[in-house]
């Protein structure tokens, strides 16, 4: 939008701002409908690279063409596991990939050690004495 436009909306007493800002979206959230909306793109592409047609795509799925027309156009109704149904079976590489990316989300870190060190190089804690009878 045009700063002069936006000025005119904003005099008008119009507010102006983010969907995520208007529907009170958390930042997770907002990275749910971004990232469903780019599958949608992406299985649009994928199939394109791989020669398929809707139909065929959908027969590697066990879908419908018209399921497939729905995914490829971003259609609310579609679940995120259909995305990924039709992503992999355009691309069976994309498995392997996905895999490797939940590999590398599931790595732990090991925690850093949480003991203090004196000026002598021991080790400093707090004593516990044992309860008294």
């Amino acid at each position: 939008m045009k700063r002069a436009q936006k000025d005119r909306f904003e005099q008008g007493g119009w507010k102006i701002g983010t969907a995520s800002e208007l529907l009170g979206l958390t930042e997770a959230e907002e990275a749910l409908v971004e990232t469903k909306l780019r599958l949608g793109d992406a299985v649009r592409t994928l199939r394109e690279k791989k020669h398929l047609s809707q139909a065929e795509l959908a027969k590697l799925m066990g879908s419908s063409q018209s399921r497939v027309a729905k995914v490829e156009n971003r259609d609310a109704e579609v679940s995120l596991d259909l995305q990924m149904k039709a992503i992999f079976a355009a691309s069976p590489s994309a498995r392997r990939e996905f895999q490797g990316l939940i590999r590398k989300w599931s790595v732990r870190t090991p925690a850093p050690r949480r003991a203090a060190v004196s000026g002598t190089g021991t080790r400093t804690g707090v004593a516990r004495s044992s309860p008294t009878r």
